[in-house]
């Protein structure tokens, strides 16, 4: 199902600024490769978050190549710290080098292994917890993120409208954990949090401020 109109994605793709090659070149191995990589347009959405909180400490749980991380590094600058995670040495590797190649030379470190592990085992707090693991896991999430963030830093999601599978009349497990994520985060006292139709769907959540 097409989450927005094509002919709007198209609109809108062309009002894009030119981007780096750098990121030409990620986006083009990920369609190769035929990864799900989030996309220019989410990208620099990203980018626009880190900077108007400004930014210093993000934790991302699955990197994949680096593409979203490498939005944040543009979004908090050259002295910002950087926590990925993904399963896949590979990939990690990968993301180092473009990280390397774009002039970023922040904190990064990358994590192998089970991001829900990781949640348990780093010290917070963050400015902005990206979240873009396995849907099955996404409701296990919530209440880590909320930990590790400060007050007034956001939790990002990727993929929380799911191919528009959230509509579907019997959705197949991993839509389901989808839906159950979305309910909790919208039920959840600590966060304010807003759905978008960009792409596949983000998910946007600041941390309230404690009152009194």
């Amino acid at each position: 199902m097409d989450i927005v109109n094509p002919e709007i994605e198209e609109y809108l793709d062309g009002l894009l600024p030119q981007r780096d090659p750098l990121f030409l070149e990620m986006e083009s191995m990920a369609a190769e490769r035929k990864f799900p990589a989030v996309g220019p347009r989410v990208g620099m959405f990203l980018e626009l978050l880190a900077r108007g909180i400004g930014a210093e400490r993000v934790l991302e749980l699955g990197s994949g190549y680096g593409y979203s991380a490498l939005w944040f590094a543009r979004g908090m600058g050259r002295h910002g710290e950087l926590v990925l995670s993904d399963f896949d040495g590979e990939k990690r590797e990968m993301a180092l080098r473009y990280l390397r190649r774009s002039g970023f030379e922040g904190n990064v470190t990358f994590e192998v292994g089970d991001a829900l592990d990781l949640m348990k085992r780093i010290e917070g707090p963050f400015d902005i917890v990206f979240n873009d693991i396995d849907k099955e896991f996404y409701p296990q999430v919530t209440e880590p993120a909320f930990g590790l963030l400060r007050e007034g830093g956001l939790f990002i999601t990727d993929n929380s409208l799911w191919y528009g599978k959230v509509v579907s009349p019997e959705p197949d497990e991993a839509t389901r954990a989808v839906l159950e994520f979305n309910r909790r985060l919208k039920e959840h006292p600590g966060f304010l949090t807003v759905q978008l139709p960009l792409r596949d769907g983000l998910c946007v959540a600041v941390k309230l401020r404690r009152r009194g």
